[in-house]
């Protein structure tokens, strides 16, 4: 009998340990844009970031310049989130032109026919945080090389959606604070902030090397390599990050 409860128990909980090990990404980087003017390094960002993901065992889906439109981006995480569970991990990363209110896809427009700028085409906080909240994952992740990434407040106006966004349960780490402008790393082939991550998330930023990357460790590394190198051009570019959430979570598994 005793054998027979050690059989059922191993067969119950060795599959859900393995589904655990699961971590699914999407990957975006557009440069040449089809009405807003262009960057140069932004796609490479993202199959850096995609090849990084898929050494360390991640299902990985990448959407690069005219194939990112708002429609194509929507439907890529609608069809990558189905397929996360409680056990596994979803990561969104974009690298591209940003906005206060989000990213711009490949499709962006922009017009102040009555006064005030409209964006659209672009991939807003709220339609994230939305998506976000049908996806089953039990860790989900944003994180975004674009300028103004960290926009929640322009003048006297508060962002509603970008306020619920750093509320809720999604982890985003974003290049650039409010008002502020993300730099291209031209002789590294990547975007400063994008350059930083990937070599943090590589075990840089492992500071007590233990072999896993905390929410904590991945935060201070990158802030300080990519607030430090732009203060020597001068420029002003301090990442954020955003989301209720452990400081201590682990994120990564360098084992």
């Amino acid at each position: 009998m005793n054998r027979l409860l050690l059989i059922l128990i191993i067969a119950i909980y060795l599959p859900l340990s393995t589904m655990g090990q699961k971590t699914y990404v999407l990957c975006v980087g557009i440069a040449d844009y089809e009405n807003i003017n262009d960057l140069t390094i932004t796609e490479n960002d993202a199959k850096v970031f995609a090849q990084l993901m898929s050494t360390q065992g991640a299902e990985t889906t990448v959407l690069l310049g005219k194939d990112a439109t708002h429609v194509n981006i929507i439907s890529a995480l609608r069809s990558v989130f189905a397929k996360a569970t409680i056990q596994d991990k979803m990561i969104f990363y974009f690298s591209g032109h940003g906005y206060e209110g989000g990213f711009c896809c490949y499709d962006m427009a922009t017009t102040s026919a009555t006064g005030a700028q409209k964006y659209m085409g672009g991939l807003s906080y709220a339609e994230m945080q939305i998506l976000f909240r049908n996806c089953r994952a039990g860790q989900k992740m944003v994180f975004a090389d674009a300028c103004f990434a960290g926009g929640l407040r322009k003048g006297e106006h508060v962002n509603i959606s970008v306020q619920s966004a750093r509320n809720g349960d999604v982890i985003y780490f974003l290049s650039s604070q409010t008002d502020e402008t993300s730099l291209e790393m031209k002789e590294s082939g990547n975007s400063l902030f994008t350059y930083y991550l990937v070599k943090g998330l590589s075990g840089e930023a492992d500071s007590n090397t233990d072999k896993y990357i905390t929410a904590l460790e991945i935060y201070n590394y990158v802030y300080k390599e990519v607030s430090e190198y732009a203060a020597k051009i001068p420029h002003s570019q301090h990442p954020v990050m955003w989301g209720k959430f452990d400081s201590n979570i682990k994120l990564f598994n360098l084992k």
